[in-house]
């Protein structure tokens, strides 16, 4: 069964994988993963802004019957994107990655788990679109899993496409 304990591990683990980033090679880092896509760097600042922004404005408003209004995508995605090509270092925004997960994982740890399973609309829909189940933190913190892993397996992609890999 997955529990909320194995999710939240789960959703904890994807600071493993950024750690393993700190041994990229900094033009990698700063490469677009493929033509009209972002480069690592962009997508690594991408995931914090967005834990970021679920742990100070969205989480605490995940509550029963809540109707919550999230930012738009693209706004906090430019944010995002602006910041990572603004000048800061690879190891500056890996470490902002971490601090960010760190942080939010801890908010999670203190939510009870009957707060996992609470429903609540989001943008005006009762279900997320793309599983189809009710808007709740289990469901939401669950889709930024598939997120994350999706991401990492295009950080993955490219580098086997310049025929390197991550030490672990």
């Amino acid at each position: 069964m997955y529990t909320t304990e194995v999710l939240i591990n789960d959703f904890e683990n994807f600071n493993l994988y950024v750690n393993s980033l700190k041994t990229m090679e900094e033009p990698l880092f700063f490469e677009p993963i493929a033509e009209g896509k972002w480069s690592t760097v962009e997508i690594i600042s991408h995931i914090s802004f967005w834990d970021t922004y679920i742990r100070v404005e969205t989480l605490p408003q995940m509550k029963s019957n809540a109707a919550i209004q999230s930012i738009d995508f693209d706004t906090l995605n430019n944010q995002a994107a602006n910041y990572a090509l603004s000048g800061v270092s690879q190891q500056h925004l890996l470490e902002k990655q971490l601090k960010a997960r760190k942080q939010l994982v801890s908010a999670l740890r203190k939510k009870k788990e009957e707060e996992f399973f609470a429903t609540f609309s989001l943008n005006g829909a009762e279900v997320d679109q793309y599983s189809g189940y009710p808007h709740s933190i289990f469901n939401y913190i669950a889709g930024f899993i598939w997120h994350d892993n999706h991401h990492k397996q295009q950080i993955d992609g490219f580098l086997e496409g310049k025929g390197t890999e991550l030490k672990k």
